[in-house]
């Protein structure tokens, strides 16, 4: 049936309204950041900013100020269902970017570039994009995370550093590369002592296949000695891989020092970020290992998720991942499974973690916090006695077990529910050829 063009534009009106970012919303992130935001109507979006009055910089020796592109910011709007999205630009020192990046990271948001805005600036200034979906709360406190890690690097050191922590790396290099090779699991090249592997990507430009020697490839070139080495290089990451790699490299304390692309036009997208790491070379090829195998189980996973959420993401979702993965390596099944919370603790139950523990599992170290696009790229969401996020497009299949018993009261009768119900939907993605 076709509406009354009036009553198309009363519903229009209305819908505005309601996706409008309200006076609550703005007064949180106002709370939250410490500044005093800006309210465009025609875009309902709410900005604030943050000048870098704390750093003095120079392009061709004249003084520059925030207004000329020196000030950080972040922008607020609605997205569906009362939940907001925000896009951000935050203007580091060299040494602010990883510590900034990692607080990204940890609170929850997405890192989707890291470049330079201009040259012969000094010092060098670089600009790391932010993005997220969440509530005014989690957002704005997600943002004051960065800043406040930012100001943590200035208030230790008011005079930027000039070099990667660690000590000097030999000019002189004799790095082992069979070593290497077998962590790697690649054979690499070796050059004066140095020690170069390269894995190659594929993708289709202008109806042309690209591939390793194109450029398409993750690489990386190791120097120095095997006790005091340093690694460079590149990662080539789709775009749903890019977080994880981030994580990864982060967490084993690799610096990023860019986020970019190198190409257009190409299927799939790639993503590239240059890295650069210090130490044993051991450890940073097994860290870079860790990586590509993340990476790799990204990768597969891609159309083979399979998303569990609970209100706390500390115990039902957990033991309904580690069951679920653990019957698909058993049956050599290529699915995985990730758990979420809705909001979640700040460990797992550790009556869950032992129950796993006694059967040789190991849960994820710390709950994360589901987002939309952890919805929108599992092919299956199971919840666990929860609502999806408000800003959660549906998927094609979603599941509800809101009946399983209480971990609180018995961890074992609640897994043993949970792992028939995980059986039951294994039994049936496996058979299913659309999964």
């Amino acid at each position: 049936m076709k509406l009354p063009t009036l009553t198309l534009l009363i519903l229009s009106a209305s819908a505005i309204l309601n996706a409008s970012i309200t006076e609550a919303q703005r007064s949180a992130i106002d709370v939250s950041t410490g500044a005093k935001g800006a309210y465009t109507e025609a875009e309902d979006t709410y900005k604030v900013t943050f000048p870098r009055n704390d750093i003095k910089v120079t392009v061709e020796g004249r003084p520059m100020v925030p207004f000329l592109g020196f000030s950080s910011w972040a922008a607020f709007t609605p997205s569906v269902h009362g939940a907001l999205i925000v896009m951000g630009d935050m203007v580091l020192l060299e040494d602010e970017v990883n510590p900034a990046m990692s607080a990204a990271l940890n609170a929850g948001l997405e890192v989707t570039a890291l470049h330079n805005h201009f040259f012969y600036e000094s010092p060098r200034v670089m600009y790391m994009h932010i993005g997220g979906s969440g509530t005014a709360e989690q957002l704005s406190a997600s943002v004051r995370s960065v800043l406040d890690a930012v100001k943590a690097i200035r208030s230790a050191a008011p005079t930027p550093v000039s070099r990667f922590a660690g000590e000097p790396v030999s000019e002189k290099s004799s790095i082992s590369s069979g070593l290497l090779d077998s962590i790697l699991n690649v054979k690499g090249e070796s050059n004066n002592g140095m020690y170069k592997a390269t894995i190659g990507r594929s993708a289709t430009m202008h109806g042309a296949k690209v591939g390793k020697q194109m450029g398409v490839n993750t690489w990386a070139a190791f120097a120095g000695t095997d006790d005091n080495a340093l690694v460079d290089g590149d990662f080539a990451m789709t775009n749903s891989e890019l977080q994880g790699v981030l994580k990864s490299l982060r967490k084993s304390g690799i610096n990023i020092v860019a986020i970019h692309n190198h190409m257009t036009h190409e299927e799939p997208q790639y993503v590239f970020l240059r890295y650069w790491g210090k130490g044993p070379a051991k450890q940073l090829a097994a860290s870079l290992k860790q990586a590509l195998d993340g990476q790799k189980m990204i990768a597969v996973s891609t159309s083979k998720e399979v998303l569990f959420v609970c209100e706390h993401g500390s115990a039902k979702s957990i033991l309904a991942a580690a069951e679920f993965n653990r019957l698909a390596r058993e049956r050599g099944v290529p699915f995985v499974a990730v758990a979420r919370g809705r909001v979640p603790d700040a460990s797992v139950a550790p009556a869950v973690a032992q129950s796993l523990a006694r059967d040789g599992m190991s849960a994820v170290e710390k709950p994360s916090a589901v987002t939309s696009a952890d919805v929108a790229h599992a092919a299956t969401v199971v919840t666990l006695g929860c609502q999806l996020p408000p800003a959660s497009s549906r998927p094609g299949d979603l599941r509800q077990w809101d009946d399983i018993p209480p971990v609180s009261a018995d961890v074992d009768i609640a897994r043993a529910d949970i792992r028939r119900r995980v059986t039951a939907l294994l039994d049936e993605l496996s058979t299913d050829p659309i999964k």
